[in-house]
């Protein structure tokens, strides 16, 4: 039997080509694009509809309840209402999407009370905020600023939640509450002064990553677990890279910094897990690895550290190389990992045939 999120799954993806798309073009790009996509909602596209919808349908797969379904549904079809130019739509589909989630981890939070699922919590809160903020205000700065914490709670209770076997003693806990109050209230009050201290706070969270996850154990072992590693540790590196950029000043600080966390922490971080993840949603019993997956990694990486530092140099062609190979490595990591999962099931069809 399929899998019910088959069917999701490729809203997420087209809010992503969308969003890659949309993205090219606002850098400057001359490539041809229908006058039906914004481009100006090229954040929303990437966030809402692709990040949003992935990460919804991830916790609520755990459930098994097929009526969750409306939850990464809601956040996938808003992406076609911002193309048929009905915005409020959307916004009230985003909204409502976050909602659900955030019903998913109260759910899980009140069921298991660990650490890593009061933190999916606080990232789902985060959600919320950061799509109504957007509806109410059309401010992506103001929007982005919970849009990050959404995506850093979110990925930092899924490492706890994942790592949760490791002993942590009292004070490693301390220290990781520490960075990310910290975080959570100098982001609050960015425009007021507090940025060089949200930065300092970015990268001693990054530190407290590297050290207290499993990333530098894995490189130690063979094939998937040593490529999961290096994801990890390049993403948690891509966080510190962050809080750096942070201590900088630049014309295009803005485009450095929300690239070096999107790009380089979020989007290594799926490299790092989907292999794993979208196996699991689509049922099938084999995790994809192929040693290609190192290109696309070291092409994401060197394509955007040439980006940023495009943007510091102002070197418009840096920017635009940096920004188009971005797309096209991770667009062509999830083509690998998805032809990978086709070309086992394949197989695993013609030896059943043959058995019959």
């Amino acid at each position: 039997m399929k899998s019910p999120f088959v069917y999701i799954l490729p809203l997420a993806i087209l809010s992503l080509i969308l969003g890659i798309w949309g993205g090219w073009v606002r850098m400057g790009w001359a490539i041809q694009i229908p006058s039906a996509i914004p481009i100006s909602q090229h954040g929303i596209f990437m966030v809402g509809g692709f990040l949003g919808t992935l990460v919804s349908l991830e916790r609520v797969a755990t459930l098994h309840k097929t009526i969750l379904l409306g939850i990464p549904l809601m956040f996938g079809l808003s992406i076609p209402f911002f193309l048929f130019d009905l915005p409020n739509i959307s916004y009230l589909l985003l909204i409502s999407g976050s909602i659900g989630y955030l019903g998913v981890c109260v759910y899980n939070y009140k069921k298991y009370k660990s650490e890593g699922d009061l933190l999916l919590l606080a990232g789902a809160t985060f959600q919320i905020l950061g799509h109504f903020a957007l509806s109410k205000t059309n401010s992506y700065p103001i929007a982005f600023a919970a849009w990050m914490l959404f995506l850093l709670f979110t990925i930092v209770g899924e490492r706890l939640e994942l790592t949760r076997f490791l002993p942590k003693g009292k004070f490693q806990k301390i220290e990781l509450y520490f960075w990310l109050f910290l975080v959570m209230f100098t982001s609050a009050l960015y425009h007021f002064g507090t940025a060089k201290i949200l930065s300092l706070s970015l990268f001693g969270l990054s530190q407290w990553l590297i050290r207290n996850d499993i990333a530098l154990l894995n490189i130690k072992k063979q094939n998937s677990y040593k490529f999961l590693g290096f994801s990890l540790l390049t993403a948690f590196a891509w966080l510190a890279i962050t809080g750096i950029i942070g201590f900088l000043s630049g014309p295009f600080l803005y485009d450095a910094l929300l690239h070096a966390f999107f790009i380089g922490f979020v989007l290594n971080m799926i490299l790092a897990h989907a292999p794993i993840i979208f196996p699991a949603l689509l049922k099938i019993n084999h995790k994809p690895f192929h040693p290609t997956y190192y290109l696309w990694l070291f092409i994401l990486n060197l394509s955007l550290g040439l980006r940023i530092i495009g943007d510091f140099q102002e070197n418009s062609d840096w920017r635009l190389f940096g920004g188009i190979f971005n797309g096209i490595a991770f667009i062509a990591y999830l083509l690998n990992v998805a032809f990978l999962i086709l070309k086992k099931q394949l197989y695993a069809k013609n030896d059943q045939i043959r058995s019959i």
